[in-house]
């Protein structure tokens, strides 16, 4: 067995392109419908307390704005 230390399997997975690091983020918290991010945080859609006024259906939003809608 070799004394040289070969990385760990973060090594591998860490994203060496920013450009692409950031098309991936704003893929996964891109904007979505407020059903979305109501299941994302774990509440029930049929139970939740959301403002929905003024929003089309399936009309996707940003998670800031669902936080400022939820009561």
């Amino acid at each position: 067995m070799s004394d040289k230390w070969h990385g760990g399997k973060g090594d591998k997975s860490r994203v060496s392109n920013p450009k692409k690091f950031q098309e991936g983020m704003e893929r996964i918290y891109g904007r979505k419908s407020w059903q979305f991010w109501a299941v994302w945080d774990g509440f029930d859609i049929e139970e939740i307390s959301f403002d929905s006024s003024g929003l089309k259906e399936n009309e996707q939003i940003s998670y800031r704005e669902f936080m400022k809608r939820k009561k």
